[in-house]
């Protein structure tokens, strides 16, 4: 959590949020989301894996949550993207 790797660096998270957003041009939040889906997608090539089992994996603790960032982020539905990986 953004408050836990403020604590670790010894800073208030919203000083944490700043200099991140500053640096990477982005909020932590959306960095930690796109990391998350980037690893998502990863695992989502596991076919034994089920998405709500994915998105645990990922951090997600609730697939509606998961799901809606999914779909922010790679522009398409879970269902979509695993339509489009099993055709190859």
């Amino acid at each position: 959590s953004l408050a836990a790797i403020a604590e670790s660096v010894h800073v208030t998270p919203n000083y944490f949020s700043r200099v991140f957003r500053k640096e990477t041009g982005e909020s932590f939040i959306e960095w930690l989301n796109k990391y998350r889906i980037e690893k998502a997608k990863e695992l989502l090539n596991d076919l034994s894996l089920k998405t709500y089992e994915v998105a645990e994996k990922v951090g997600f603790n609730d697939y509606k949550h998961f799901s809606y960032n999914f779909k922010k982020y790679m522009n398409c539905s879970l269902t979509e993207y695993k339509e489009q990986r099993l055709k190859g």
